[in-house]
């Protein structure tokens, strides 16, 4: 694993792509050196008209964790799914190493560089803040939650979307197998919400907000396993707490603790980030290459594959179209009961409609080979 030719190979292949990481680092910095500025124009905008200030923060730190994910799951598709595409990953497994070796160097590479440039992103963040108006307002605290969020998060983003180059079989597929992944359990968990509810309303049963399933207290559960949307909404963690008493009720900031505190925001990724190293260990001894290039390197998983598309589909092409078409929300009072019955056939219609065309549209894909030449 520490083969001085494994990692120059693999440094080589994807230093773009890496380097990309400490840019991403240093724009956060960017992004938080012009929320200063826009709060010193503020102030001097209220002294001036002579109002009150109130310290709100919005630098945009979501393109910032959009960026950074986009790498985590990029970085692993080019370094597995690529080389499966233009077929180099062949040649390396015919060196004289062990194939084990071949994938702990390719984490390894990734981690190394995640750990340093946000460690960097830290430091560069830390500067602004004691250099500019936001030390008023901001504690090295806050940023020291961000950062071990951040690299949690973000390592085990990399470590999953590695594993999963031993399902895909393409650059393509495994990059999209791991945002699949990694938002299924929170929007399958919403969609289901919306089908579950919609009966409800079709029977009459309108005051649904204090059931269990419908309440925020599962919200953190889903948010923590779908771990990655953590770091899209990691403003909303710093208004919150940088301003508990402007955060919203009692129970969305407990809502926002649990997340982002809770016990099991570090352990979902933590686990991740394990047991994607013990799969990718166990799967590397007898990796497959007859499918490279394909969808799935396992054909025993089709089934499943067109089984998931199908249900996914179904969930959702009803939920869109019916939303789009229909009339029940939560907490109505049921005066158009008649509506909500309608909404059945217009939700089901849609909804085998939308599984049909996945269907479709899984089998085509499965059919195809994304290969590029050896030249």
């Amino acid at each position: 694993m520490f083969h001085k030719g494994l990692w120059f190979q693999h440094y080589k292949q994807s230093k773009y792509i890496l380097w990309a990481l400490w840019l991403v680092a240093a724009f956060s910095g960017f992004q938080l050196l012009s929320h200063a500025n826009n709060v010193v124009v503020n102030i001097e905008s209220s002294l001036k008209n002579n109002y009150k200030f109130e310290y709100n923060f919005n630098a945009d730190l979501e393109m910032v964790s959009i960026l950074q994910l986009l790498i985590c799951i990029g970085l692993p598709a080019f370094l597995v799914g690529f080389n499966r595409t233009n077929q180099t990953l062949e040649y390396m497994y015919a060196m004289p190493v062990k194939r084990e070796h071949i994938f702990v160097s390719k984490w390894m590479l990734g981690i190394v560089h995640i750990i340093g440039s946000t460690t960097v992103g830290l430091l560069i963040q830390l500067i602004v803040i004691h250099s500019t108006i936001l030390n008023n307002y901001l504690t090295d605290g806050l940023f020291w939650i961000y950062y071990l969020q951040q690299l949690i998060i973000l390592s085990a983003v990399f470590s999953f979307s590695l594993w999963l180059g031993f399902i895909g079989g393409s650059f393509l597929s495994q990059a999209a197998y791991s945002v699949i992944f990694l938002l299924l359990p929170s929007v399958l968990f919403g969609l289901v919400k919306e089908m579950v509810s919609l009966h409800y309303f079709a029977f009459g049963v309108t005051n649904i907000r204090d059931a269990w399933f419908f309440s925020m207290t599962l919200d953190p559960y889903f948010q923590n396993i779908s771990f990655p949307l953590k770091l899209l909404k990691i403003s909303e963690w710093f208004r919150v707490a940088s301003h508990p008493n402007r955060g919203g009720s009692e129970e969305y900031i407990e809502l926002i603790r649990q997340t982002y505190y809770g016990w099991m925001s570090f352990l979902v990724p933590l686990l991740v980030t394990l047991g994607s190293v013990w799969g990718m260990l166990r799967m590397a001894v007898t990796a497959r290459n007859e499918n490279n290039g394909k969808v799935l390197l396992n054909n025993k998983l089709r089934p499943y594959l067109v089984a998931g598309v199908v249900m996914c589909a179904f969930l959702f092409g009803g939920a869109v179209l019916e939303g789009t078409l229909g009339n029940h929300y939560y907490g109505s009072d049921g005066t158009e009961h008649g509506r909500y019955v309608e909404n059945i056939a217009i939700y089901y219609a849609a909804a085998l409609g939308s599984a049909g065309i996945g269907y479709y549209l899984i089998k085509k894909w499965l059919g195809s080979k994304q290969q590029l030449s050896k030249n």
